[in-house]
């Protein structure tokens, strides 16, 4: 499988890291929205996914003379991200009840949520254009085990490689595989839909 992200970033990257100002705001426009449906997915809090995205991009700024341009940016940048989310997972203060017990989802939008997040060339923006989709999306995802969210916001979501999201998650891209498959099967039945059925391997 050929990765998706491209040497520009790495080049930007790099003359970031040499104080090019205007390279850094190039790398922040291309990824700001990425990141902060990354961490909203993780996080399944707006206000705090905003928060904590500019403190990666701060994070980003301030060590991007430590970052090498022979490596791939994006796994980096979603390292961070992740680190950063996961910190802010541990304040009990953002958490919330979460009840999946009452059905709300009718049969044609419980296939347009499941294609949403099947789907591994799905855009953020297009994810989000749909506001109660993607809010229903969230519920979901926010009652999955973080392992499970990881994936599908790396790769379902924000369109990673297996190899791409192995970097971020410090894992292989056959666990990656192995991990997101059973995300998926286990979103599907949180939905009551057989996801084997459906073909979501």
């Amino acid at each position: 499988m050929v990765e998706k992200w491209s040497s520009q970033d790495e080049t930007l990257a790099g003359m970031a890291g040499e104080g090019d100002r205007k390279a850094f705001e190039e790398l922040f426009n291309r990824y700001k929205k990425p990141v902060l449906n990354f961490i909203y997915r993780l996080i399944g809090n707006k206000e705090t996914a905003e928060e904590v995205a500019q403190e990666v991009f701060v994070k980003v700024y301030n060590n991007l003379d430590t970052f090498d341009p022979g490596r791939p940016f994006a796994p980096w940048l979603y390292t961070i991200a992740r680190n950063l989310a996961k910190n802010a997972l541990r304040d009990r203060k953002y958490f919330r009840d979460i009840s999946l017990d009452k059905t709300v989802y009718g049969k044609e939008k419980a296939i347009r949520l499941k294609d949403m997040i099947a789907d591994p060339n799905a855009r953020p923006d297009e994810a989000a254009e749909d506001e109660e989709l993607s809010r229903e999306a969230q519920k979901v995802l926010d009652s999955l085990p973080l392992a499970y969210r990881e994936v599908i916001a790396l790769c379902s979501i924000q369109g990673l490689t297996y190899k791409e999201a192995g970097r971020v998650l410090n894992c292989s891209a056959a666990m990656v595989g192995i991990r997101l498959k059973k995300a998926k099967i286990l979103f599907m039945e949180k939905l009551g839909i057989d996801a084997r059925r459906q073909g979501s391997d």
